[in-house]
């Protein structure tokens, strides 16, 4: 029996129609579920880099590895966390996040669909070594299934060993929270009370750097940041060379400058210096004017360098070893 004109056009109106009605209520569905995560970064690899500095620093390009998710979290306008990296002079930390909301405010595990994860690199030499990925909620209830994770701060030095700080919250009293250190060889949370202290409060070395556009790839320096993204437009005024690997690297999208300090190195400052004149022009002084305090001196005196030479004559490794808690 052959179907009538106005049947085949009523039956594709129902086609299209129906058609249409599954596709908006995907993409509904869709926009509401991909809106609720507040807190998204994704996942991303380090797929090429160049040690700088002699080894105080690295710069590498980043992979994203959720593509897809990436582009739709985006299209919805959700929240994305960009205080991802952490960096000592062994290892580089990247925070992967989904979750709904900042994990500082959960009071409650997360659902399946949601993740706290790092990606972790150790470093070797001048070499990178991709590890297993850490579960933070996991790593936290293997420690005690009565709390989670809910900050990540930096990571410190202690007898050899690197530890990310990491807090964490009790859900049976959730306004309860205490500071532990994950170490990042054993994958075990450990407390330090000596490393606990807020090294904010302790002595530390005041530099005064101006920096001149004309001679400066940077805009600001800041030692309490260990990683930055660089401008291409401003690689004219860096020491690397346009045939470079440092060079070429920086001319991409997506590739981070990492400085390679725990946040209580007794070397850090001198590590910092050395990376970041790379990207000034040869003759920069960032030692002008730096105030060491009597803490952390040779004679017990405060000093004001103006030289690198100066600086190293009058900084004391040895107190300041003691001052960060770098060895028990």
């Amino acid at each position: 029996m052959k179907m009538t004109k106005r049947k085949v056009i009523y039956s594709l109106l129902v086609l299209f129609t129906s058609i249409g009605v599954i596709w908006f209520c995907y993409h509904t569905y869709e926009k509401q579920y991909y809106r609720q995560f507040g807190q998204y970064n994704g996942k991303a690899k380090i797929d090429d880099y160049e040690m700088i500095a002699d080894g105080a620093g690295i710069i590498a390009h980043w992979k994203l590895t959720t593509p897809e998710e990436d582009r739709i979290i985006n299209k919805y306008g959700s929240y994305r966390n960009f205080n991802q990296i952490r960096a000592g002079e062994y290892h580089i930390l990247r925070s992967n996040m989904k979750l709904k909301d900042n994990p500082y405010y959960y009071k409650e595990r997360p659902s399946k669909d949601e993740y706290w994860t790092l990606s972790v690199y150790s470093i070797e030499g001048k070499k990178l070594k991709e590890e297993k990925e850490i579960d933070l909620y996991k790593i936290v209830e293997n420690f005690d299934s009565n709390w989670i994770p809910s900050e990540l701060g930096a990571i410190y030095r202690l007898n050899g060993s690197e530890l990310v700080e990491l807090y964490i919250r009790s859900l049976k009293e959730p306004y309860v929270r205490k500071k532990m250190f994950l170490n990042l060889d054993t994958h075990k949370l450990e407390q330090h009370d000596q490393i606990a202290i807020n090294n904010k409060r302790k002595p530390s070395v005041q530099f005064k750097i101006v920096l001149d556009p004309d001679s400066s790839g940077l805009k600001d320096i800041f030692l309490d940041d260990g990683s930055f993204f660089f401008d291409p437009k401003n690689l004219s005024k860096t020491q690397f060379k346009k045939s470079s690997k440092a060079y070429q690297l920086l001319e991409q999208k997506d590739t981070k400058v990492m400085i390679l300090n725990p946040k209580n190195s007794v070397d850090r400052y001198s590590r910092a210096m050395s990376v970041y004149e790379l990207f000034m022009k040869k003759g920069v002084n960032l030692y002008q004017d730096v105030t060491i305090p009597a803490e952390l001196s040779r004679d017990g005196q405060t000093h004001t360098t103006q030289t690198k030479e100066e600086f190293d004559h009058y900084y004391d490794l040895e107190k300041a070893h003691k001052v960060y808690n770098e060895i028990d």
